[in-house]
């Protein structure tokens, strides 16, 4: 396996790939506390739209 890093020590590098693999992989919330996920949005909530940077020169 070619290391990317040598901040830590290889197998500290395979411990930590083992403890986020289900995080990478997961199609599902990885969190434990269920009431910790978001909730998804409602079927009548409204679409919001996106926020976007405005030039100052655009506002007027």
């Amino acid at each position: 396996m070619k290391r990317e890093s040598d901040q830590h020590a290889p197998w500290v590098d395979d411990e930590l790939e083992h403890e986020l693999d289900g995080a990478l992989r997961g199609n599902r919330p990885s969190r434990t506390d269920e009431p910790r996920d978001p909730e998804p949005p409602a079927d009548d909530d409204p679409d919001v739209a996106g926020w976007s940077p405005r030039k100052e020169d655009e506002t007027e």
